[in-house]
């Protein structure tokens, strides 16, 4: 490994970094009678699609990643208070994939870590965050295109190569009798974390809470195993209902979707995802669960306290239990680089926050160990527990 980074003095735990998937990451395992349910396609133009369940699914704009936005190339536009239609238009800058191989293979990925100061992460998939809204509609087809990704990741990338990338697997709750085998394979292989979509579960028995009982063997498996369920920013179907106010329905996160949209749904995915877990008794009955918000930020942690707090005094015999107490106990919280986060400290224990680059992502940071630009006003102990010891503990109890 190369030096320690001039800044810190140690290596660094990320708690959100990112791959760009390969052409075949659905597709190497998927199963010979779903080829039809999802393909590539080639337009006029030369351009690859992606066809899901009969419809095209352009969730991105280019799941080839080639050309690749330059990792970070939108912080400093966010930074100057530039709106998000300016910043897409003014901000981006692209290159070539083919010179980015750490974005696709971990050996470079590897040493890429090492050039950074970044000891170990997860690491999260990129498109894949778009597949079970796509798929809402038939969870048969979502189960098997879930477990083609997850067999791709485990043989391209492996779920703690080295100790150091743990690759996060998708684990969908649209099958509960599925997501029990999955997560048994997935743990049988050396899972450490899954992610999960926060979102109401579309089953065949109609939509469930992720907090249902129906869910007990899966929370209980991940409980067992000390397993981070990771509630990572997804598609989350959020935009059906402020599609009435500003008609568009679809999450396509290429599109601006205007200061409305940005306000109405800001965390609500998460915050209604963790008020599930919590009121609907999962957390109670599974107390030693971990639960970590990841690319959410953290704006919304001390409203919704306050609303648990409130709620509770009103009526207690509604809640399993303090739902505050649940949310110290159960949850984590990934801060976006650019909140303060001495502030998020005076609401959660700071045992419970993570740092988090969203690397190489084009409004994350290019330098994942720039996180520590986030610390002022905390004190060096409570600084290197965010950046390194909180989330290596946590994947050393996995």
């Amino acid at each position: 490994m190369t030096g320690l980074p001039t800044t810190l003095g140690y290596r660094m735990y990320d708690a959100d970094n990112h791959l760009y998937e390969t052409a075949d990451a659905f597709t190497r395992y998927l199963p010979d009678d779903r080829r039809r349910d999802f393909f590539w396609t080639t337009d006029d133009a030369g351009h690859r699609h992606l066809v899901v369940g009969g419809r095209l699914w352009d969730y991105l704009p280019n799941p080839t990643f080639d050309p690749i936005g330059v990792a970070g190339c939108l912080t400093d536009v966010f930074a100057r208070g530039a709106s998000m239609l300016e910043a897409r238009n003014a901000g981006y800058t692209f290159e070539p994939l083919a010179g980015r191989p750490e974005y696709q293979h971990p050996g470079p990925r590897l040493a890429r870590m090492d050039d950074q100061g970044v000891d170990a992460t997860l690491l999260f998939p990129t498109l894949v965050s778009g597949l079970e809204e796509a798929t809402a509609d038939d969870p048969g087809l979502t189960a098997d295109l879930v477990r083609s990704f997850d067999r791709w990741l485990d043989d391209h990338w492996g779920f703690a190569r080295d100790g150091r990338l743990f690759a996060v697997p998708v684990l969908s709750l649209a099958d509960p009798d599925e997501a029990v085998r999955l997560l048994d394979w997935l743990l049988d292989r050396g899972a450490r974390a899954v992610m999960v979509r926060p979102a109401p579960v579309p089953t065949a028995q109609g939509m469930r809470s992720p907090g249902d009982p129906m869910f007990d063997p899966v929370w209980g498996r991940c409980q067992e195993a000390g397993t981070l369920v990771c509630g990572h920013l997804s598609a989350s179907g959020y935009h059906r209902y402020t599609g009435d106010w500003t008609g568009v329905y679809q999450m396509r996160p290429h599109l601006p979707q205007g200061p409305f949209a940005a306000i109405a749904t800001h965390a609500r995915a998460i915050m209604d995802f963790v008020t599930a877990m919590v009121v609907h008794g999962a957390v109670a009955r599974h107390p030693r669960l971990r639960l970590v918000s990841v690319e959410n930020g953290a704006d919304w942690v001390p409203w919704l306290l306050s609303r648990f707090a409130v709620e509770h005094s009103r009526y207690p015999g509604s809640f399993p239990e303090d739902p505050v107490d649940a949310f110290e106990r159960c949850v984590w919280v990934v801060p976006h680089w650019e909140e303060p986060v001495a502030d998020l400290a005076t609401h959660i224990p700071v045992e419970r926050i993570l740092a988090g680059s969203d690397f190489p992502h084009t409004d994350g940071l290019a330098d994942p160990t720039d996180f520590a630009k986030s610390l002022d006003g905390v004190g060096s102990d409570d600084a290197r527990r965010i950046l390194r010891d909180n989330l290596r503990q946590l994947l050393a109890a996995a």
